[in-house]
């Protein structure tokens, strides 16, 4: 790119922040601004990046390009600048589809799995001395950070179908984890989101291939569209590659492969539950056909520690586990649970989760479908709805889903709207063995850390 200075609106978002610091150490200049200090600004700040917190006119007036998060209004001041003074204007995809021009890419997407998929790719690669760039949706425990800057030549990178972002990428390699119903605000129907990812797969050039999740009925119907090579993964034997033999055991679970007819051999997670084995199997299948070898891929995922807010473990206090994740879809929602019902053994003894639902027209497409997810919980606590870059929709709230639990018959349900309630029913409530999942895309994981405080004040007054 001939433009060398870049600046970021919404800097500190994890898909921006992202992008900005593999810019930084590819020598650009970048600047950056967002509504709220964190640890992904204070990190670039550490690197050089100039990030002013809060957005003005200012913050644009030497700059040769200006990259916009999806959650940035049109009339923000700093695009209104920009547009005054015809300096380009680029959504956060197109800017990383640009870095997708000078690196081989690996993309990952689908609606569920992306950032753990994408994750244990970059970490099996960086394993076997590839030496990867990446750029993640969540923070990887590992590198402590969402991106790196690599010397080789693979760019692993999440990507995101939200706002339509996926019709700006290509890469040699696409993988697909699973389509389901999500971001109709943008799609409208199903249909045109499946025809999304079709798009993204055929635009993969002639000498690269696709990994597809073959148990997946959404991806099955695309099949015979695809004019690429693919591979096919999941549990059925029908499946190029497919796992067998699963054991699961606590945080464990212990799995075989078949790769194309033939035994691979066993494979171990320390990670739960059966959609963390469908991570694997995509990420085993992209590092097999990229010729990395078994006892690399053994080896690397074995050692896989999941990233931020992925089933992530915050803490203990007497003998009660608390949990964090960022499942805020029906089928993610599903998927923790029975990965904390794994657990459930001796000392685990009932799951409880604690959901903030995330975004007002998801929860008016899916409150159904949230209430049956749920009820796979021991017990669930439902606060208030976290609006993120949504406006009210009139007669949405969590209330929806407190109407569809009582028609379902789930009674072990508490709603609480304020964080303050959820709290104090929630140390009242739980008992020695309660393993407690702070679940949702908005800020409910800032309640973690509290629940661990507020039980450990309880043991040391019972003391």
């Amino acid at each position: 790119m001939k433009q060398k200075k870049i600046h970021f609106i919404g800097i500190g978002g994890i898909g921006m922040s992202g992008i900005a610091e593999v810019l930084v150490n590819m020598g650009y200049s970048i600047s950056g601004s967002d509504l709220k200090q964190s640890e992904l600004t204070d990190r670039l700040k550490k690197m050089g990046v100039k990030v002013s917190i809060g957005h003005a006119e200012e913050n644009v007036s030497d700059v040769d390009v200006v990259v916009y998060s999806n959650a940035v209004p049109e009339d923000n001041p700093e695009i209104i600048e920009a547009r005054k003074k015809s300096i380009p204007i680029i959504p956060r995809a197109e800017m990383l589809n640009e870095l997708l021009r000078i690196k081989k890419g690996i993309g990952i997407a689908g609606t569920h799995g992306k950032t753990t998929t994408t994750s244990m790719v970059s970490f099996i690669l960086n394993d076997a001395g590839w030496d990867p760039t990446m750029i993640i949706g969540g923070v990887l425990n590992t590198i402590k950070s969402n991106a790196r800057m690599g010397k080789g030549d693979y760019l692993v990178y999440e990507a995101c179908e939200a706002f339509g972002s996926i019709h700006y990428f290509h890469g040699e390699i696409v993988c697909i984890t699973n389509i389901d119903k999500d971001h109709m605000e943008y799609y409208k129907s199903l249909k045109k989101l499946k025809e999304a990812f079709l798009s993204y797969i055929n635009r993969i050039p002639f000498y690269g291939f696709a990994v597809l999740n073959g148990d997946d009925k959404n991806i099955k119907t695309l099949i015979p569209k695809i004019g690429k090579k693919y591979f096919l993964f999941g549990l059925d034997p029908s499946n190029h590659v497919y796992a067998y033999d699963i054991k699961k055991d606590n945080f464990s679970t212990v799995f075989k492969v078949s790769f194309m007819g033939k035994p691979l051999g066993e494979f171990k997670l320390n990670v739960p539950g059966i959609h963390n084995v469908y991570n694997a199997l995509a990420a085993i299948t992209i590092a097999i056909n990229l010729g990395i070898t078994k006892s690399h891929i053994e080896k690397s995922l074995i050692q896989f520690v999941n990233a931020n807010r992925r089933f992530q473990f915050i803490g203990e206090e007497n003998n009660i586990t608390v949990v964090d994740d960022y499942a805020h879809h029906p089928t993610e929602i599903a998927a923790t649970i029975d990965a904390g019902k794994q657990l459930v053994n001796g000392k685990i003894k009932r799951v409880i989760t604690l959901f903030q639902p995330h975004l007002y027209s998801r929860t008016q497409l899916l409150y159904k479908s949230f209430a049956e997810a749920l009820s796979k919980s021991d017990y669930t606590l439902l606060t208030e709805i976290y609006p993120a870059r949504e406006l009210p929709i009139e007669g949405v709230s969590s209330k929806l889903i407190v109407e569809s639990f009582k028609r379902r018959g789930y009674k072990n349900y508490f709603y609480c709207p304020l964080f303050d309630d959820v709290l104090e029913r929630l140390v009242s409530f739980l008992k020695p063995g309660d393993l407690v999942i702070t679940m949702g895309a908005g800020n409910v994981n800032t309640l973690a850390p509290l629940i661990l405080e507020m039980l450990k004040k309880k043991s040391e007054k019972a003391a």
